[in-house]
C-alpha cells in the first residue's frame, strides 16, 4: 500500500478505473505520469484487466493470522520433559 500523499490522484485521473479515491491501483506517484501530458495508464484495459487479476489471487496474511498460526502450532510442540503445552499459561 502506499503511504504518503503522492500518491493521491490528481484531478485528471476522473473516470479512469484505477482511481482508487485515496491512492491509484498501479502508479505510486500519479502526479509524475501526469507530467509529461498524458498518463501511459489512464483508461488503458490492459492495465486494469493485470491488476483484477492481481486481486484475484490470495491476499496475503495478516500480522494477526500469522500470529495465530504461530501459536497454535507452538501449542502442539513438546517440551524437553516430553509434556505438551496445553494452554500456554504459566503455571
Amino acid at each position: 500500500m502506499h503511504n504518503n500523499t503522492d500518491s493521491r490522484p490528481v484531478g485528471k485521473c476522473k473516470g479512469c478505473p484505477m482511481n482508487l479515491k485515496k491512492l491509484c491501483a498501479v502508479f505510486n506517484r500519479p502526479q509524475e505520469q501526469w507530467s509529461h501530458g498524458n498518463c501511459k495508464g489512464y483508461m488503458n484495459e490492459a492495465l486494469y484487466t493485470h491488476y483484477l487479476e492481481e486481486q484475484m489471487l490470495a491476499p496475503p496474511k495478516t500480522h494477526k493470522e500469522l500470529r495465530q498460526e504461530k501459536a497454535a502450532e507452538l501449542k502442539t510442540v513438546s517440551h524437553q520433559n516430553g509434556t505438551v503445552s496445553r494452554t500456554g499459561k504459566r503455571w
